[in-house]
């Protein structure tokens, strides 16, 4: 192997050229065996549906018992709001809390430039830093938590139902599941969700407790009392000490009943049971869960980070098949949401479509180049794509949509070198040299310009890497990566195998036999290019109409693009939608429960539903990256609805929406479609100020005006709709002192009454069975809370409720929420099918401006949420990416020509490409999404390319064969207009799978650079030379 000699004559990429044409055994080894590895890589790589989104939500809940939901805010959300903005790393404007009776949620966003290596460590200290802070609280917060899990997705949600079965008995089955997809090394986490606790239920007879003068409050405080474990100590014995254990003074549940409550110095004694009823059962459950109708419970199933989810999906699988076969027959195990199988599905759907866009690139060159020629340049479609999996797979990175997608992209352009370089070649034969010669001179002649091109595309993509933040930026971040792995290798493929294979296969002598095809192909480029010509003189003979021409083409590009509407992300294709239930008043779960279930059988009526799941007074774990959970509440439904196709959720959606939105006079429901947008609504205002009551009237009109607009909204929902009923009871301090009643007293003797308050905890095995005090069941409305006996500091005397405390029956708002520290109140809505969000925003904003704004009080202000935020985010980082990009390519121009002139030109005609992209876009009625970003970007690389082969021919013609500006701009049109012509047509055809495949997400990708690429193949090939003559004419004069 001669390596050193490689460029020993100065010939540099010449000598690199001999050197492959000598030593092609070992390249042919070489290459062999990294289609091995890609081969290998292909199957082993991880396999995800996109990249990892870098979600930086957490959740801090704190409980606070008996708190009224203002006493909350005040007293538990407020404070922790101000500790958690201490934190720098805190995104402080985004911060949202909800508070209710009892309970706050705050959800925390960290910043953006907060790496994903420090979250853990953040979220430690935030955690650390909120139990010192609890010390500060009131004394009656029972915990607060941080969930910095919050984000965590479910890669399967796995129900486990029967018609027959008790929740007890689905959690021993379920239990055992868990402990067996534990074995699996990638698993992050199997946990139950739905579980009904059973307890032991202890209901006092009021009236048997008046007889027997027993104070229902102080028996509640002595159960309790006799059940504390505290240590008992130990004893020595000389070498060793013996600890004393107490055993539970509950044992079982006819424990519980025999307890004795009272007794005399006669001997007698009351039971528990005497004044009590005693019972097992099930908790009244704050949720519930089931599976078409059924008692079900839901196994929630995460992976861990960095593996590959196909793979662990058929581990799982392997382990629920044989499971399933020692389940009664009963009992089923059914997949709600299969994260695997939709990644199975889009990734050997992407890969589908990458072969045959390898097929149509592979055609395409058969059919519009020599039959040689077109083998040996299109054989690295293939060849290159193979390597850019390898090297892909030995760097780590993963094979997802946008991996492949950037694959798609880059066949036609990954053809561009070997076509480049086999049109030398041949023009270099042409001439006269020979073989090896040939393949050296046309290496020297086209290497830089192709290499200052190929670089330049590469780089250009990089900065949306940069710029671009949030889940967007983790969308595209690979994306850069693959252009780049996949143009190198195409060029070091033109460079090193090409040229050997032109060498042996093509030679002077093998053209000479012309068969059908080559002879069609030699007539229809004739034609072509005679066509070209006489279009390329009248042209050069109406400079100035040609150049005014170029203008409007860019005019009505830009006028097609402002029709467009702009919209990052689109909704999702899956064979499942979601139900989101909202009641109006439900003071407890059954009436929620009554309105999901007529729900659920409406839906399973129809034949395209497969399945329904209903999570009633919580909402389902997080099944996707950017739908973020339903916090619990017992006004809150949500219903996953499994279809046959996702052709059916899309009609399913729409006939629902029709029918049954407004079905139920209590309910709001909201049919949601999946989407990649990460919004909660793609409409939203939030009114933020320090006075609650002065956001309520212009929260109240903006929601009317949005409702108004029935034929484009829908589910127009205001955080300020729901009041739920709440009674205040006041004590009267003189006459509670007299009687020696204490808030406390009042509280226990309440909850016992109303809410059942826990005595004991019985444990059975590793099983806790709480033991919980109910009293009878009081009448309905205020007056019977007045009615209430409640015990004095007297033995055995009671007094009636009102007696000592006033009692005021009121409403109040279900939920507190505050936006950045400040109170507010959000108002929401979706659109209807087939209505864009830009139009019915600008009407939105047109509408607070002239009404809303001009009668807001002092302190009141109003922002836009929802895609309006997104977007306001987004684009001017776009811009940005754009931009430099852009300069990128200026700059690689610039310093390949070292003329401003020219880099000039190539940056201003590039922009003739917006008339075919926007045109496309308009066509097929697409938004400009990110996609169609990325696919512009690509197609300015792929012109500014085209720029540097024509305008580096034209300054060759000019300075090394003394050839005037316009001789050289003619030159260049006519000797680059068939290369550019095949590139295009290779770079258009090769994304047409995309096109076909009709996904919201891909498709404006395809259409950006088919028909931007296709329609403005003859405007660059014409009015590049026309320019590039009108630019330099003065030089010859001079």
């Amino acid at each position: 192997m001669d390596i050193k000699n490689i460029g020993k004559r100065g010939e540099g990429i010449g000598g690199w050229v001999r050197w492959a044409i000598r030593e092609k055994a070992l390249v042919y080894v070489a290459i062999l065996a990294l289609l091995i590895v890609g081969g290998v890589g292909l199957a082993r790589m991880n396999k995800d549906e996109f990249p990892t989104f870098q979600i930086k939500q957490g959740l801090v809940a704190g409980i606070y018992p008996g708190a009224t939901a203002a006493d909350v805010e005040v007293q538990l959300t407020k404070p922790l709001e101000e500790y958690l903005f201490s934190f720098k790393e805190v995104e402080r404007s985004t911060l949202h809390s909800v508070s209710r009776d009892g309970i706050c949620y705050i959800y925390v966003d960290l910043r953006q430039d907060v790496p994903q290596s420090r979250k853990d460590e953040v979220w430690s200290k935030i955690k650390l830093g909120l139990q010192t802070r609890k010390q500060t609280l009131p004394p009656e917060v029972l915990a607060v938590a941080v969930l910095d899990d919050f984000g965590s997705t479910s890669s399967l949600l796995v129900a486990m139902e029967s018609p027959d079965k008790s929740y007890f008995e689905l959690q021993d089955y379920a239990d055992d599941l868990c402990a067996r997809l534990r074995q699996i090394p990638q698993l992050a986490k199997a946990d139950i969700v739905g579980t009904q606790q059973e307890e032991i239920a202890v209901t006092l007879d009021r009236e048997k407790l008046s007889v027997y003068g027993i104070d229902a409050t102080r028996l509640l405080l002595d159960y309790r009392g006799a059940s504390v474990s505290v240590p008992a100590g130990s004893y020595d014995e000389g070498i060793y000490s013996t600890p004393v254990h107490i055993r539970q003074a509950v044992g079982s549940e006819q424990e519980v009943s025999d307890h004795i409550i009272f007794s005399d110095h006669f001997g007698n004694v009351i039971r528990l049971k005497d004044v009590a009823k005693v019972e097992r059962r099930y908790k009244k459950p704050t949720s519930v869960v089931s599976y078409n109708g059924h008692n079900c419970l839901i196994i929630n199933i995460e992976m861990r980070p960095d593996n590959d989810i196909v793979a662990f999906g058929d581990k799982v699988e392997a382990v629920l098949q044989p499971f399933q076969a020692t389940l009664p027959p009963s009992v089923h195990l059914s997949r709600i949401c299969d994260q695997p199988r939709v990644v199975s599905r889009s990734v050997w759907s992407f890969l589908r479509d990458l072969v045959i866009s390898m097929l149509v690139v592979i055609f395409v060159m058969l059919m519009l180049f020599p039959l040689r020629s077109a083998l040996i340049a299109s054989s690295g479609v293939p060849v290159c794509t193979a390597i850019a999996v390898a090297v892909m797979y030995i760097t780590g990175m993963p094979l997802n949509t946008v991996t492949l997608a950037a694959l798609i992209v880059v066949l036609g352009m990954i053809v561009d070198d070997s076509i480049i370089t086999m049109d030398g070649y041949m023009a270099h034969m042409g001439l006269g040299r020979k073989g090896v010669d040939a393949a050296a001179s046309s290496a020297r002649e086209l290497f830089m310009p192709t290499f200052v091109a190929t670089l330049a595309i590469c780089l250009m993509f990089f900065p949306i890497k940069l710029i671009i933040t949030g889940y967007l930026g983790d969308f595209v971040s690979l994306f850069p990566w693959v252009i780049l792995i996949a143009l190198m290798t195409s060029l070091f493929y033109a460079v090193t195998v090409v040229p050997s294979l032109e060498v042996k296969f093509i030679t002077p002598e093998s053209g000479t036999h012309k068969n059908f095809l080559a002879r069609g192909q030699e007539k229809f480029f004739s034609a072509l290019q005679k066509v070209y010509e006489k279009c390329l003189d009248f042209c050069f003979r109406h400079a100035t109409v040609t150049i005014v021409g170029g203008v409007l083409s860019v005019v009505a590009g830009v006028a097609f693009f402002s029709r467009l509407n702009i919209q990052m992300m689109p909704k999702a294709a899956r064979d499942y939608f979601v139900v989101e239930m909202y009641m109006e008043g439900a003071d407890d779960i059954s009436r929620t429960r009554q309105r999901a279930d007529s729900l659920q059988e409406m839906l399973l009526s129809d034949p395209r539903v497969s399945s329904v799941t209903a999570f009633v007074g919580t909402g389902a774990p997080r099944f996707s990256a950017v739908y973020s959970p339903i916090l619990p509440s017992s006004q809150t439904a949500q219903l996953i609805v499994n279809t046959t196709s996702t052709k059916d959720t899309e009609a399913l959606l729409e006939e629902c929406q029709r029918k049954w939105q407004h079905i139920f006079p209590d309910a709001l429901l909201r049919f949601k479609q999946m989407d990649y947008q990460g919004v909660e609504a793609p409409i939203s205002v939030k009114l933020c100020g320090d006075d609650r009551d002065a956001l309520l009237e212009p929260a109240g009109r903006i929601a009317d005006y949005l409702r108004s607009l029935q034929t484009q909204t829908q589910w127009v929902r205001s955080d300020a709709d729901n009041f739920i009923p709440s009674m205040d009871i006041t004590l009267d301090a003189d006459e509670a002192s007299r009687l020696g009643i204490s808030k406390a007293l009042l509280s226990l003797s309440l909850s016992g009454t109303l809410n059942g308050e826990t005595i004991a905890q019985l444990w059975e095995g590793d099983r806790k069975v709480p033991v919980c005090l109910y009293s009878e069941e009081v009448g309905s409305g205020y007056r019977s809370i007045g009615d209430r006996l409640v015990p004095t500091s007297f033995p055995g005397t009671y007094v009636p409720l009102r007696q000592v405390a006033g009692i005021e029956p009121g409403w109040q708002l279900e939920c507190l929420c505050r936006e950045g520290g400040r109170k507010a109140i959000g108002v929401s809505c979706d659109l209807q099918v087939g209505v864009s969000q830009p139009p019915v925003e600008a009407a939105l904003k047109r509408f607070v401006k002239e009404e809303i704004v001009p009668t807001l009080p002092e302190g009141v202000e109003v922002s836009f949420g929802g895609l309006s935020s997104t977007n306001k985010t987004v684009i001017p980082q776009i811009g940005w990416s754009f931009l430099a990009a852009c300069t990128i390519l200026f700059l690689f121009l610039l310093i390949h020509f070292k003329k401003a002139s020219i880099a000039i030109l190539t940056m201003a005609l590039s922009s003739l490409c917006l008339f075919g992209a926007s045109f496309g876009l308009w066509l097929f009625n697409l938004d400009f999404s990110i996609t169609a970003v990325l696919g512009l970007i690509s197609l300015v690389g792929i012109i500014v390319r085209n720029g540097i082969l024509m305008f580096e021919y034209a300054e060759d013609a000019r300075f090394k064969e003394g050839k005037d500006v316009r001789t050289a701009s003619l030159l260049a049109g006519q000797r680059r207009m068939r290369p550019i012509f095949l590139t295009s047509c290779t770079t258009a055809l090769g994304v047409l799978p995309m096109i076909l495949s009709g996904d919201l997400l891909w498709m404006p990708m395809g259409v950006t650079i088919c028909f931007g690429t296709m329609l403005t193949i003859f405007l660059i090939t014409l009015i590049m030379p026309v320019s590039y003559w009108q630019i330099f004419k003065k030089a010859d004069k001079k």
